[in-house]
């Protein structure tokens, strides 16, 4: 239950989002206002028109930007500050603020010792996925990533152009394996290069800058020109305005844009640069200055965060949060970054020397880097060969199912902090598609997809559970359970933005009687909530509740008694919604420490019970590559 504490009057101040707005007399760059937006239409239309009517009376220059349906966004040309309050007074403004400014992040490269000659080129007749960059630009002609073009969309000058990072990212993407993991291959892709970042180093040429506005601008001209075609995008842009309670505007064009397009976007989860950086295990004392940045509080999208490829003496060990890599979580303790992959390690003063990441510079070099733009390409080629791999209908919630139920955390990252999700999401996930989507005869995936209605749920009483991991009463095991749903979301509603949630829950009951009534029934996994834990702060902040993405796992090696098993999926609306029905995708691996085989157990006891099931469809291509059948 929700207590109101206190109601009070949204002021003018609370109105300003523009740091000492009181010392400025007169204003030199747009200003961005954001109206309410109400439930009613009608409301929506007479705020929006009087506004409207307000600017004209007072003769301001004024554009109404495609924010999306959820968000009302003005930009408005006003110099003077006392015709801005006289703005602001209006009862319908919502904030008013500057656009924020976004960039790549800072590229931090340095030359590496290795070299390499030769690397593999697209083979003419081969049919490869496209991946969209939306970055700074990939340099024309490069050596290795020329050929793998598809096209390319340029929205910055000449003049502004500075094609490092870029590079660099594409360089990740297309041969980030082989450079980093020592791999003879990886799956390759061809690239969409969108260059919409401009060059803010002044060393490097003139300089520019790219307001939100305009971003916002062209991902709505790129991605809706080019979505049939290319469904996975990468961006690592970012600013340095930390998420708050409440998503940001950028994030949510960003998921208005993937729902529109059916796309999805990989975002790196922004870089804390302030000298000294923090270590591992973590300390309290940066408060929320590590925390993510604007759009990587995107629900739709998947935030990457960075750890180390390789260890420092007393500073972060490998596999441990890179000490630049932002933490979540995401507005209302939404999980934040989703995973996270190798983006190098520094020491706590920045100094990175052969412990960054390999890839190109513009000269088709091999050079070091360090930074969460480097570890998101990594994992956008990997989600791109689930997305094209996957020919399911809801092939969205199936791939990213794929990618979080493959990840996991370390143990020693658990013992460093109770707050490893912050850092970590739900993990790494597994280097190759191949260990993705295939499974030994030792450990079985079973998936569950459909539809639920608000305040309904779906059951599976007397689950198969393998026969091999009963033994003397006792059930043992390792189980780990993901699922993924889209919910509606709205912005109106501020923290409570996702508008339905999902819960699964696997575990054992004692019997069913003669009304059909399950008795006795206790959730494994998840662990059954103590009364403490099921207040609804307790479930938001550590539970996983309204967030679209959970998942769990649990080792049972002391057993647990032998009763039947029980699978339930139920789900719960926002007062006041309710859906026409919400697809979900959930995921549970059984696997037997001791290398039963108990694949072939449950396909049997699937069998005799009378489950109707099937493999996933996979492509026909890669279901050859990794020698299915």
């Amino acid at each position: 239950m929700t207590k109101i504490q206190e109601i009070k009057e949204y002021s003018f101040k609370d109105k300003i989002d523009i740091k000492s707005f009181d010392t400025i007399d007169k204003f030199d760059e747009p200003i961005k206002i954001k109206l309410f937006s109400f439930d009613d239409a009608t409301d929506n239309e007479y705020y929006t028109s009087r506004f409207e009517e307000l600017l004209d009376k007072l003769k301001i220059k004024n554009t109404k930007l495609n924010y999306g349906e959820h968000l009302c966004v003005y930009k408005v040309n006003c110099t003077e500050k006392s015709i801005l309050e006289k703005i602001i007074e209006y009862p319908g403004v919502h904030k008013v603020s500057f656009f924020p400014q976004y960039t790549c992040d800072f590229p931090n490269m340095i030359s590496a010792r290795e070299r390499v000659e030769e690397l593999p080129q697209p083979k003419e007749g081969e049919d490869y996925p496209i991946i969209g960059i939306i970055d700074s630009g990939i340099i024309p002609g490069h050596k290795f990533l020329e050929p793998w073009i598809y096209k390319r969309e340029v929205f910055v000058a000449e003049k502004y152009r500075n094609y490092e990072h870029g590079t660099f990212v594409a360089g990740i993407l297309q041969y980030g394996d082989i450079l980093n993991l020592n791999v003879s291959e990886q799956q390759h892709y061809r690239i969409l290069d969108v260059v919409v970042s401009p060059n803010i180093d002044p060393t490097k040429g003139d300089t520019d800058t790219l307001s939100e506005d305009r971003l916002i601008e062209i991902l709505y001209e790129v991605i809706g020109k080019y979505h049939d075609k290319v469904k996975v995008w990468n961006m690592s842009l970012g600013t340095s305005n930390i998420c708050k309670d409440c998503i940001s505007d950028l994030a949510v064009v960003l998921d208005t844009i993937q729902d529109l397009y059916q796309v999805d976007i990989i975002l790196s989860a922004g870089n804390y640069t302030k000298i000294p950086l923090r270590n591992w295990p973590p300390n309290e004392e940066l408060g929320n200055d590590d925390r993510i940045t604007s759009p990587a509080d995107s629900v739709r999208a998947i935030t990457v965060g960075s750890i180390a490829n390789i260890g420092i003496d007393g500073y972060v060990e490998k596999d441990m949060p890179s000490p630049f890599s932002r933490r979540g979580p995401g507005a209302n303790f939404l999980v934040k970054p989703d995973v996270v992959h190798y983006g190098g390690n520094c020491t706590s003063h920045l100094c990175c020397s052969g412990t960054g990441v390999i890839s190109f510079d513009i000269y088709g070099n091999l050079v070091e880097g360090i930074g969460t733009s480097y570890s998101a390409p990594a994992v956008t080629a990997l989600y791109a060969g689930l997305r094209n791999s996957i020919n399911e209908e809801n092939s969205r919630e199936f791939a990213k199912a794929f990618l979080i139920h493959s990840s996991n955390i370390p143990d020693k990252a658990k013992v460093d902090t109770q707050y490893f999700h912050r850092y970590y999401g739900y993990g790494i996930p597994k280097q190759n598609l191949e260990e993705i989507i295939t499974c030994s005869k030792s450990s079985v995936t079973l998936v569950f997809s459909g539809t639920l209605y608000s305040n309904s749920h779906i059951e599976f009483n007397d689950f198969p559970f393998p026969p091999s991991l009963c033994r003397n009463g006792k059930c043992y095991g390792d189980i780990k359970m993901t699922l993924v749903y889209t919910p509606k979301i709205d912005p109106a509603f501020g923290q409570e933005y996702c508008r339905a949630n999902i819960d699964a829950h696997f575990g054992t009951y004692d019997f069913i009687d003669d009304e059909g009534n399950v008795k006795g029934f206790g959730s494994e996994v998840p662990l059954d909530k103590k009364w403490d834990q099921r207040y609804e702060k307790e479930q938001v902040e550590n539970g996983f509740k309204w967030n679209p993405i959970k998942s769990y796992s649990r080792s049972i090696k002391n057993g647990i008694e032998e009763k039947p098993w029980r699978l339930m999926i139920d789900s719960v609306a926002r007062l006041g919604d309710n859906y026409d029905g919400q697809n979900f995708a959930l995921f549970i691996t059984i696997s037997d420490p001791q290398k039963n085989d108990i694949y072939t157990e449950i396909i049997q006891l699937l069998k005799n019970r009378g489950y109707y099931h099937n493999d996933i469809k996979i492509q026909s291509k890669v279901r050859h590559i990794l020698g299915l059948h």
